[in-house]
């Protein structure tokens, strides 16, 4: 996630991170920073309410108080500093750069997992496992399901993907078969 942040972005959750690390603060800061993203996710008229320029400052940071009433004080002042420099754009962005600094401080891995069918709890548990194993870290992950892959899995992490799905084989085979040459005099 970090290579497609914007710098400012990084720059804000670089800041904060300093702040929330010396108050003994980041896994707050950062579970605070996730669900103000979440609930604006979930609420895309408050989103556009935000980001509108024609909404006044004292107006916009009153709708955010109201969002980050029971928030740690870091992450509403955060969150208020972006809004006072009209950089709220950027929220996604530097809860994502945060939250990864966080994973990184606590050694977790997260990892995002794609399958064709959904994980029970024991698969779950054993991919974290090897995954761990091969990391030495703790892995985090979140499944997802995407039926077009037919099998197999994808694996997506700081930036790096793994697809070990049965969709990117056939593609494969697919590919081979369309650039490979006949041998010649055959007929096809």
């Amino acid at each position: 996630m970090a290579d497609r942040t914007d710098s400012g972005a990084r720059v804000y959750a670089e800041a904060l991170h300093r702040a929330a690390a010396a108050a003994g603060r980041v896994p707050e800061v950062d579970r605070d920073l996730g669900e103000f993203v979440q609930s604006l996710a979930e609420n895309r008229q408050v989103l556009a309410t935000l980001l509108n320029p024609q909404l006044p400052i004292d107006s916009r940071k009153r709708v955010i108080v109201g969002m980050t009433k029971d928030a740690d004080p870091l992450a509403r002042h955060a969150v208020m500093l972006l809004a006072d420099n009209g950089r709220l754009s950027m929220i996604g962005d530097m809860a994502a750069t945060f939250a990864d600094m966080a994973a990184q401080e606590e050694r977790i891995f997260d990892v995002e997992v794609t399958t064709a069918v959904r994980l029970d709890s024991a698969q779950a548990e054993h991919i974290e496992q090897r995954i761990e194993k091969a990391t030495g870290l703790t892995a985090r992950i979140q499944a997802r399901v995407d039926p077009t892959i037919i099998g197999g899995l994808v694996l997506r992490a700081r930036g790096v993907l793994v697809d070990a799905s049965v969709k990117r084989e056939l593609d494969e085979i697919r590919r081979a078969l369309i650039n490979t040459p006949l041998p010649v005099g055959s007929e096809a």
